[in-house]
């Protein structure tokens, strides 16, 4: 054993105090030989994770190597890996040669630092909504499309505090998360703060989205979301048709364009949860897990820059919840039968 000696004088009496060497671990680098290998573990492209670095860096670096300071770019790693694995926070620690202690605050770092610097920035509807519109209008001939919007449950250990809030529909323990997706599949807007038992109407109805919207705010002129029929129908939110329909030619060509355009948010919800395994269960909670759940959102809008096409698997979920209160206005109605009219005329 390595001992470091040090002697205090007292009386003219010498006391040795051993005192044993700290060791560390040796922290593992990894070094693949191809991009895919690199993607697979950290769920972004090198190029990405550099990009990323350079934007948060100097928020989560230590002020000094002392102890032997992770690395600004080692716990973006630990933290990229923990949120494309899922695993146990161990299972992470020993494949980088890290304490347990450290890939918990590795990844509480870069999701603080994600979601102040860079989720505001790339989460949001375009500056080009027009672009936006006319890829909408590709998928399935709906016109004036500026996003698609759903809900998703993401599964928490049982909170200590207000618990039974927490218990979904499902009688699991989540939180409910909004989403509004573009036409490529990134997301436009998040919300992330509510109980597993909230509707989704109401998320909605307590949404900066929501105030936005209601208040006059429009990318373009008659501007819409497609929502399920979880959502209220509204001026610039529109929902399919329920009962039989299959006898309106136009009303049943509505329902079909509607459906056809709005499982993109269901793709989009899928291969995040494909891209983020950790999402499937965090065991953190209520709040921190909101944060998580943006900040997968962030990094899922920056690694989709690479992405070309929209040949991706389409991975669907399942669909909202029946809604549970109703408050349409005339000015809704007339949209909708505006647009089933447009159907109509295009049979």
């Amino acid at each position: 054993m390595d001992l470091l000696f040090s002697s205090s004088s007292e009386e003219d009496d010498q006391v040795q105090v051993a005192r044993k060497r700290k060791n560390y671990r040796e922290r593992i680098n990894f070094n693949f030989d191809t991009i895919y290998e690199f993607n697979e573990r950290f769920r972004l492209s090198p190029l990405k994770l550099e990009e990323i670095l350079n934007e948060i860096g100097p928020i989560i670096s230590h002020p000094t190597r002392r102890s032997y300071a992770l690395s600004s770019k080692m716990q973006l790693c630990i933290a990229l890996h923990w949120l494309g694995n899922g695993g146990q926070y161990h299972c992470i620690a020993d494949a980088h040669g890290v304490s347990k202690a450290s890939v918990c605050r590795s990844i509480r770092s870069v999701v603080e630092a994600v979601n102040v610097t860079l989720f505001t920035k790339v989460v949001d509807f375009p500056q080009e909504v027009a672009t936006s519109c006319a890829a909408f209008y590709d998928v399935a001939g709906f016109p004036q499309v500026i996003g698609c919007i759903d809900g998703t449950l993401i599964p928490i250990d049982a909170p200590p505090e207000d618990e039974p809030a927490f218990v979904d529909r499902k009688g699991n323990h989540s939180i409910n998360c909004m989403v509004v997706c573009g036409p490529n599949l990134e997301f436009y807007y998040v919300s992330a703060k509510w109980p597993g038992s909230v509707h989704d109407a109401r998320v909605l109805r307590n949404s900066t989205l929501f105030q936005r919207f209601e208040g006059g705010w429009r990318p373009i002129q008659k501007s819409v979301i497609l929502g399920d029929s979880g959502y209220p129908l509204l001026e610039w939110l529109m929902t399919p048709l329920l009962g039989n329909v299959e006898d309106n030619r136009a009303a049943a060509a509505y329902n079909r364009a509607h459906k056809k355009t709005r499982r993109l948010v269901e793709n989009s919800l899928g291969i995040l949860k494909e891209k983020f395994p950790c999402l499937n269960h965090l065991r953190v909670s209520p709040i921190y897990a909101g944060k998580i759940f943006k900040c997968c959102t962030a990094l899922y809008n920056i690694a989709r820059e690479e992405v070309n096409n929209l040949n991706e698997d389409e991975v669907e979920i399942e669909d909202g919840n029946a809604i549970d209160e109703h408050y349409e206005n005339v000015g809704a109605r007339y949209r909708q039968l505006e647009l089933i009219n447009y159907f109509g005329n295009a049979i």
